[in-house]
């Protein structure tokens, strides 16, 4: 009996005209955005690739950057990869990262395609296909209450268990059939065109992506499917899904990030930046003063004579050594304070993140957006990897190629002067190590995203266990 069921729904399902066409063009749509994504891809890294041999060629001498190159698997979600940085900066003078240049390597050809939105694997999913899962779904149940025939069928005593069953692995055969076909033709797309498709890591992280787009698409076909069960007519069970499908595409993750901006404020990175500046001017200043005076305690004189300074005297070499005490505590303390000011705007930030996080998953979308986009390496993952990655490497070449860089530099407020003395060790610029940014693994991606994916699974358990028993409820009377 359930076999029949499944079969009836299957053979309904490829006979409706509409449903073809609209499979069709999903298809399509998905074969299209494997190439212009590919076109995307190309034209991105070779941007990428003259502005870095730009780099390498006009560099200063103690210029150092970490940069990285766009994700191969941005074809397929381009994620926040076109506003994450393209490099980062790092200074040489102080013990921590330097700024961040939030700079992107968008092409100018691609500047409307961006402008618009991307219409990449993810956006047809979380869009074209979760309205494809609807529009199938939408009268398996209603409809057939509205034409009579769910009537005639429960009269001759089917049991009901069968049927809402049979209906959602016939419907949603149909429906993982087209996305599968789809799929399929997308990466054959990209594989003719990118041999590196087929190495090991990156089908790895296809099939994760593809499985969890299954997934997702089965939790739409069962939302249809709870709402049809729910409605008697298939005209009022569309009208309804739409607004569940608004609902949980587009209000939930605005809300999300709406409600998480108030409750958990965070201050401007202007204002940290002015808060910063505050900072190094305030011990800048105190290091010229407290230089001023030692060197008239040390010389007893007002008046700044660079000799006293260079020369290897007794207060000359006892100057040197106490002024570089100074700057090592001072320097210590700017470090200090300006590891708590970021230290203090990342909480705020993680806090404010989190939670809208957490009420972004009220909605499958914004879940399965954050789990693909993970995956292909172009999420928020991808993004503080990139940043810790770039600090590991400053740390680094802090206590290697960069350790030989000691700075003799003076300079005191004394009477309205100052001195300033540079004595560099040499480094060796050109052959400093190569900075090699990588991507988390899909272990990490996963486990990072571990309450997203029981989010689309409860998605879809809940909706079919509320269709179950609104269906086994049924009055056929």
């Amino acid at each position: 009996m359930l076999k029949l069921i499944i079969l009836k729904e299957i053979t309904e399902s490829l006979l409706n005209r509409r449903f073809l066409v609209i499979s069709a063009f999903s298809v399509l749509l998905l074969i299209v955005s494997g190439a212009v994504n590919y076109e995307y891809y190309q034209t991105r890294q070779a941007a990428f690739d003259n502005q870095y041999s730009a780099f390498e060629a006009d560099r200063a001498e103690s210029e150092i950057r970490a940069y990285r190159p766009p994700a191969l698997l941005s074809i397929l979600a381009r994620g926040t990869e076109p506003y994450m940085p393209l490099y980062f900066e790092l200074g040489t003078q102080d013990n921590s990262l330097g700024r961040v240049d939030a700079g992107n390597i968008e092409a100018e050809d691609f500047r409307l395609l961006a402008a618009l939105g991307s219409l990449d694997f993810l956006f047809l999913v979380q869009v074209v296909f979760s309205l494809l899962a609807i529009l199938l779904s939408f009268d398996m149940i209603a409809g057939e209450k509205e034409r009579g025939t769910l009537k005639a069928v429960l009269s001759n005593s089917v049991p009901r268990d069968k049927v809402i069953l049979g209906k959602a692995i016939g419907g949603f055969v149909v429906l993982l059939l087209v996305f599968v076909v789809g799929a399929l033709l997308f990466y054959a797309v990209l594989s003719v065109l990118d041999s590196r498709f087929l190495t090991g890591g990156t089908l790895l992280r296809v099939g994760a992506v593809l499985g969890v787009s299954a997934l997702y698409i089965a939790g739409f076909f069962m939302i249809g499917l709870m709402v049809s069960s729910m409605c008697h007519s298939g005209r009022t069970a569309i009208v309804s899904l739409l607004v569940v499908w608004v609902t949980l595409q587009l209000v939930v993750p605005k809300l999300a990030e709406t409600t998480a901006t108030v409750v958990r404020p965070v201050r401007s990175e202007e204002a940290i930046r002015i808060e910063k500046l505050a900072v190094i001017d305030e011990l800048d200043d105190r290091k010229m003063d407290e230089g001023g005076e030692l060197y008239s305690e040390i010389f007893n004189t007002d008046r700044l004579n660079s000799m006293n300074i260079r020369e290897e005297t007794p207060d000359g070499q006892r100057f040197r050594d106490e002024y570089l005490r100074l700057t090592e505590r001072l320097a210590e303390q700017k470090a200090t304070r300006l590891l708590e000011i970021d230290e203090a705007f990342e909480r705020e930030r993680r806090s404010q993140r989190q939670l809208s996080y957490a009420v972004s998953l009220l909605s499958p979308s914004a879940a399965y957006g954050f789990l693909v986009a993970d995956i292909s390496g172009t999420g928020d993952l991808a993004y503080e990897r990139f940043q810790d990655q770039a600090s590991d490497y400053y740390a680094q070449l802090r206590s290697g190629p960069l350790s030989k860089l000691t700075t003799s530099a003076v300079r005191v407020r004394l009477g309205g002067s100052s001195f300033w003395m540079n004595n560099d060790d040499e480094v060796d610029w050109d052959n400093l190590p190569q900075f090699q940014a990588t991507n988390p693994d899909l272990s990490s991606a996963i486990q990072r995203n571990a309450w997203a994916l029981v989010s689309l699974i409860l998605f879809l358990l809940l909706p079919f266990l509320l269709a179950y028993v609104a269906f086994i409820r049924y009055d056929a009377r």
